[in-house]
């Protein structure tokens, strides 16, 4: 086999490659990553990152700041303030656990003007999470505001919750764990948070988890923006899930 031959079969994989990822996007503006979490390889990796607003991807990092300063616990229950919302699994009182499932915002208001703008912004510098930015106040700085971190720094955050190497117990580092979202699908558990928002005119959709099978143990990170039907959030996750049953890893 002559090595202009090989060389041709090599950048038509590549290209093959490349249409594949790209495909997970389904054509939208964004980013996806698939990174072994065995040493930290990039798998796959589609589109173009930026920084984004987090929306309720920050809600993992609230979770590590409340159960490590113990304003947090898994008892603990947030009594509905009464505003009412178009889901009505928010209009009740939660729990750890309830809040991360149902993605409650309120919850994470509370949380973070109990923890204060002071101790807000040291965690962000720990956990070296996006801008660090939460002038946009403390009960919207993460909702399409000043907040911003892109693909590539989610998945950090993420790899070293995972592995319980961030700056604060290794406690609240497992008790975030614990209240992850799961999705399975045969022997495949994928453990993660989703967020959505309107970010420069369009529908904002992000993903981020760890998606545990027969094939190792991966970080997943998806980021969108373009017109979707639902929660951006929702759809990201499932355009992940969707890529990964492809690749027959779900």
């Amino acid at each position: 086999m002559s090595k202009s031959f090989l060389k041709t079969i090599i950048t038509s994989l590549c290209l093959l490659a490349s249409v594949a990822s790209a495909d997970v996007l389904g054509g939208r503006k964004g980013c996806f990553l698939l990174i072994d979490l065995k040493d930290d390889r990039v798998v796959e990796q589609a589109g173009t990152d930026k920084r984004l607003p987090p929306c309720s991807t920050f809600k993992v990092a609230a979770a590590v700041m409340g159960f490590d300063t113990k304003i947090l616990t898994k008892e603990r229950v947030f009594h509905w303030n009464g505003v009412k919302d178009t889901r009505p699994e928010v209009n009740q009182d939660q729990t750890a656990a309830t809040w991360m499932e149902r993605s409650v915002i309120w919850v994470t208001q509370v949380l973070t003007q109990e923890l204060g703008m002071k101790k807000v912004k040291a965690y962000l510098a720990k956990f070296h999470y996006g801008n660090q930015d939460f002038s946009g106040g403390l009960t919207k700085a993460w909702l399409t505001s000043s907040l911003l971190l892109d693909s590539h720094e989610q998945a950090r955050f993420m790899s070293a919750l995972w592995r319980e190497k961030l700056p604060v117990s290794a406690q609240a580092q497992k008790q975030t764990k614990e209240i992850l979202v799961v999705q399975t699908s045969g022997k495949s558990r994928l453990s993660g948070k989703t967020g959505s928002g309107t970010w420069e005119g369009t529908d904002l959709g992000r993903y981020v988890g760890v998606l545990q099978c027969p094939q190792g143990e991966y970080l997943v990170v998806l980021d969108f923006q373009g017109a979707c039907k639902g929660p951006g959030g929702m759809v990201a996750r499932q355009m992940a899930m969707d890529h990964l049953h492809q690749k027959g890893m779900w």
